[in-house]
């Protein structure tokens, strides 16, 4: 391809191209939610509705992060030379996830800088009392405090359903951070004098992220566990009733079909009109001992 032409410099009228330049992202719409399915382990007891002002401290902690950041990423590139006489090549080597920093509004209640203290007492812990002479530390396993956070995008428009002279809406845009630990946890200044907000700043490492773009709805989250299970009340999802459903004929119209109890029946004989077979006393008997052992 060659260097651009005068003919594919634009030279037309601005407004033209105002939807397209009059359309600029804003850094003020944006939430962060903690995805945490093992604060149990590393929390213990959460922090009571009374504290939380009747919400759980997630909750609170989406609602009062002030600050937070769209992930960048960088190679650790090699070099090469030799392979073309004369010239030095680069080349990628090992891909770099810079840390994921937050800033929150600390609450009267002091119920953020509790969950991040803890969570981070919990990483490396004293094994002994804290005030002995002999006192050691033993670093618990990655397993038990590594969460998920995610981090989404939207614009003023993404919920209006009509917006003044716009032809569309804009969708969201959404970050998962894996593996999520936190790394430090910045002092906080008092003072006498004028009264400012106290903000806690935090940096959190993570092993990866996925991104998600231009999506319209919240997509389905299953909430991991202390024992990396899956259980099926965990699961959020926007899709419809019957999204669900697979291409299978013993499936199509199960909502209309009386034989059906459930929608999800599959396509085994056993379970074919099994609402109304007699045979079957109570629905535990519906149920395959391989499907029971699942310990949903």
């Amino acid at each position: 391809m060659s260097f651009p032409s005068r003919g594919q410099i634009f030279q037309d009228r601005v407004d033209k191209i105002r939807s397209t330049v009059a359309r600029p992202s804003l850094d003020t719409f944006y939430e962060v939610n903690f995805s945490f399915g093992k604060y149990q382990t590393w929390l213990g007891e959460s922090p009571g509705k009374r504290r939380t002002q009747g919400t759980d401290f997630m909750q609170k902690m989406k609602l009062m992060c002030t600050q937070a950041e769209l992930p960048g990423t960088s190679f650790v590139e090699s070099s090469v030379t030799g392979h073309h006489q004369g010239i030095t090549e680069a080349f990628p080597n090992l891909r770099n996830f810079p840390p994921l920093d937050l800033v929150f509004y600390a609450d009267a209640d002091h119920v953020i800088i509790e969950v991040l203290e803890s969570w981070m007492s919990y990483i490396n812990p004293i094994q002994t009392g804290s005030r002995e002479s002999n006192a050691y530390s033993r670093f618990n396993y990655p397993e038990d405090y590594k969460e998920t956070i995610h981090v989404t995008k939207f614009e003023r428009d993404t919920f209006i359903r009509e917006s003044r002279n716009a032809t569309y809406q804009s969708n969201m845009t959404s970050y998962e951070f894996v593996n999520v630990w936190p790394i430090d946890l910045s002092s906080m200044r008092v003072a006498y004098g004028d009264s400012n907000v106290l903000r806690c700043n935090i940096k959190f490492a993570y092993d990866r992220f996925f991104t998600t773009f231009n999506y319209q709805d919240v997509q389905k989250q299953v909430v991991n566990t202390p024992v990396n299970t899956v259980r099926a009340k965990d699961i959020t999802s926007s899709v419809t009733q019957g999204e669900f459903m697979p291409s299978n004929p013993d499936f199509r119209g199960a909502g209309n079909n009386k034989n059906y109890e459930g929608s999800l029946m599959p396509s085994n004989p056993d379970f074919r009109g099994a609402g109304n077979n007699k045979n079957y006393r109570n629905v535990n008997e519906m149920v395959p001992n391989s499907v029971k052992n699942l310990n949903i």
